[in-house]
């Protein structure tokens, strides 16, 4: 049955856009965990069933339409995967003021680029542990306790933390402790991620409650912590992505000729590529549910939406997230043979290639060679910039150099576009930009740091790496072995750069193209006594130009002669595919703004 109820709470006119109305609404399902569309959803097939034989949840939804319509608009749905139960804006709008939090009230429409291009957006709920914002209710298994892991980092010590990723602004529930006493649990720390994990002895912390736990002395920060413990509660966490799949497939029925698009960023990009793995495209009547998918900045992994003890908001955990299939061809092959594979179109920073898997996206894992080209793929490298884009306050983050705020937004907004005409026309978007082994622009991540001697960088030895490992006999059907077993590590390869320090490779925006600086997807973690140089999480830098170079002034003697370079670099970016006409003038404009803001240092 799938869908079997959606349900209006209210309606309220978008008071920046009169025109378009936000919808409150609630999903019910009732799935068949024996159908094949529903076979590869971890413990599905251990929830409790109705008198029908069906599984039943519900989660919570969101949608933008035109006002004043009857029922819900549906010829062209745009499925937005909310992060952490976040709303977030409207995708691809500019102007709006940033959205950070979980409360799910009405985004701030921007210039409302999708609406006006006549997009119905949809935010369905399907993360199990999200307490505020948008969630869903996911079903639970009937299985004894079992072991798992809960992994930690903090930027600031602590006495007690929550085994959940719950922060000061979000609240995530946790897989409460089967035993308070436990001796068998075990905790550890490492000073890097790749460290080596020290046990900490079993009376030196506790558990208080039993979803927190206490270290004598306080957990530290810097350090990254991991207990291995057992739990009672076994959420079937996989749901989500059945929610996803039969709330789009729902709507766009409504509709012959509807054409229904994903987009997701970070955490929201990986739950598309796991979607897509699973190969969960079809629904339970065999129809295609999406004819595209947008991930941005979800670089080569999948994450913790389907597996026993799934712990969906987690970040940095190490396990499921981080098995093959990395590349794309290889994540659509279950899809590809069950049938109604969409386009995809993948968008990376340099901070994704960084962080040591980036280019798994797009080649091969076993030797590092390029992939060829797949005709129904598209993958694209922002170079320079990092994770957190324009995100506000990042100056105040504990990386060792200047932070940027370079904004692929316009970018997007062309890719996106793209998009819609590869779907709806079948003309396919610009072949794929990203670094490459054949012509010497994707190199390994010591050959670019040996570059850049004249500014603090991390230690090559604790880079983050991509590593083969080992979760146990059961992994195949989704119950994990803790600790993981890690072995070798899968290629890592990263852009190389331009005599200035820019990154060759990738769509380069005016600011890159015509440099005022150099950007990268990589900033070292402020010094701390006694621990390794990491990098530091999501963030990039901005450096003068290598020694020897030519300085800012002497390159563009005034803002004239600035803003003649980078209109040339954002034509050609036009000519390209990668920035709409209509945007050319304001991706200049971003850039002269840029130049102005360099001109007071002219060392740079």
């Amino acid at each position: 049955m799938a869908l079997t109820s959606l349900h209006i709470d209210r309606r309220e006119p978008l008071a920046e856009r009169p025109d378009h109305e936000w919808v409150t609404a609630t999903a019910s399902f009732a799935v068949d965990p024996e159908h094949p569309a529903n076979r590869r959803i971890v413990d599905l097939d251990l929830a409790p069933r109705d008198a029908a034989g069906l599984v039943t949840f519900d989660a919570d939804v969101r949608l933008l339409q035109p006002t004043g319509a009857e029922a819900i608009d549906v010829r062209r749905l745009l499925l937005v995967v909310p992060n952490r139960g976040m709303v977030g804006g409207v995708p691809f709008s500019v102007g709006a003021p940033m959205a950070f939090g979980a409360a799910p009230a009405a985004p701030h429409p921007g210039d409302g680029f999708v609406l006006d291009r006549g997009w119905t957006v949809l935010w369905c709920g399907w993360q199990w542990d999200v307490e505020q914002g948008l969630g869903l209710r996911a079903p639970v298994a009937a299985v004894p306790p079992g072991w798992m892991r809960a992994e930690w980092r903090l930027d600031v010590p602590a006495d007690e933390r929550p085994l959940s990723d719950s922060t000061l602004f979000f609240r995530f529930a946790a897989y409460p402790t089967a035993d308070l006493h436990d001796p068998d649990a075990v905790l550890t720390v490492r000073t890097s991620p790749g460290g080596e994990r020290q046990v900490v002895p079993r009376d030196r912390w506790r558990f208080t409650d039993p979803t927190n736990v206490a270290l004598d002395g306080g957990f530290l920060p810097f350090h990254w912590y991991e207990l291995v413990y057992r739990t009672p509660h076994c959420p079937v966490a996989g749901a989500g992505l059945l929610a996803l799949r039969d709330t789009v497939a729902h709507l766009r029925s409504r509709a012959d000729d509807a054409v229904a698009l994903g987009f997701g960023i970070s955490q929201s990009g990986r739950v598309l590529r796991q979607f897509l793995f699973e190969g969960l495209n079809r629904d339970e009547a065999g129809r295609q549910v999406l004819d595209g998918v947008f991930a941005h900045i979800a670089s080569s992994r999948r994450g913790e939406f389907n597996h026993r003890y799934a712990q969906p908001s987690y970040t940095h955990v190490l396990g499921f997230s981080n098995l093959p299939p990395f590349d794309t061809p290889s994540l659509l092959a279950r899809q590809r043979a069950e049938g109604g594979a969409p386009k995809v179109l993948e968008t990376n920073s340099a901070w994704e290639y960084w962080r040591g898997d980036g280019a798994l996206v797009h080649v091969d894992a076993a030797t590092g060679e390029d992939l060829p080209d797949d005709p129904d793929t598209r993958a694209y490298l922002l170079a320079g910039h990092d994770h957190l884009g324009p995100f506000p306050g990042k100056e105040l983050l504990p990386g060792t150099n200047p932070a940027h705020g370079l904004d692929g937004q316009l970018v997007l907004r062309a890719l996106f576009v793209a998009l819609e005409r590869w779907v709806a026309d079948g003309v396919a978007p610009p072949p794929s930009r990203v670094p490459r082994r054949d012509d010497g622009t994707a190199v390994p991540r010591e050959e670019v740091l040996a570059r850049f001697g004249h500014v603090p960088t991390p230690d090559p030895a604790v880079l983050n790496v991509t590593r083969r490992i080992d979760l146990g006999p059961d992994a195949e059907r989704g119950v994990g072995r803790w600790p993981i077993r890690e072995g070798e590590p899968y290629p890592a390869l990263v852009p190389s750069v331009d005599d200035d320090g820019n990154e060759v490779a990738g769509i380069r925006v005016p600011e890159i193209a015509a440099p005022v600086g150099v950007f990268t997807g990589w900033n070292p973690r402020r010094p701390v006594e006694g621990l390794p140089d990491v990098l530091y999480e999501f963030l990039g830098s901005r450096l003068p130009f290598r020694p020897g170079r030519p300085s800012l002034a002497d390159r563009y003697p005034d803002e004239a002669v600035f803003a003649a370079a980078a209109r040339a670099a954002a034509d050609h970016l036009a000519e390209a595919g990668f920035l709409l006409a209509e945007h050319v003038h304001r991706a200049v404009g971003i850039a002269v703004a840029r130049f102005a803001e360099s001109t007071g240092d002219r060392s740079t």
